[in-house]
């Protein structure tokens, strides 16, 4: 499957996000990091990652790993590099702005980009003192 084919696909992310409760625009956010991870990949990808790592929640920057899993060997992740190093880890952390109260208090976010176009996007949230 080549490039621009996952791209239409993601195009119709927002089929995917909706069942994911994402807004159209971290939709939109979440379709461009996804652009920018794919002149990274090789041609054998099955899923892309991009994992920020924030200290605090609310921290204006962060932390970035690319991994990427091939379609043979699934359950081994290798390190990638997107088309900016940065663009994705920025894009995902301004994304917050977009989010309710309650959902910002995040320090770690993972979005998984499968080969099909769909994608994961997890958040970790700090564990609430008793």
């Amino acid at each position: 499957m080549r490039h621009p084919l996952i791209i239409g696909l993601i195009a119709l992310a927002p089929l995917a996000a909706s069942a994911q409760e994402a807004t159209p625009e971290e939709t939109a956010t979440l379709t461009a990091v996804a652009r920018c991870l794919l002149p990274g990949l090789p041609k054998d990808w099955n899923e892309a990652q991009v994992v920020v790592t924030l200290d605090s929640p609310g921290a204006a920057s962060g932390e970035g790993r690319y991994l990427f899993s091939r379609q043979l060997s699934q359950a081994e992740q290798e390190p990638f590099t997107p088309c900016a190093t940065m663009n994705p880890v920025r894009a995902l952390i301004e994304m917050r702005s977009q989010q309710s109260a309650e959902r910002r208090g995040w320090t770690g976010v993972r979005f998984v980009l499968h080969r099909d176009g769909k994608f994961d996007l997890t958040y970790h949230y700090p564990k609430k003192e008793p």
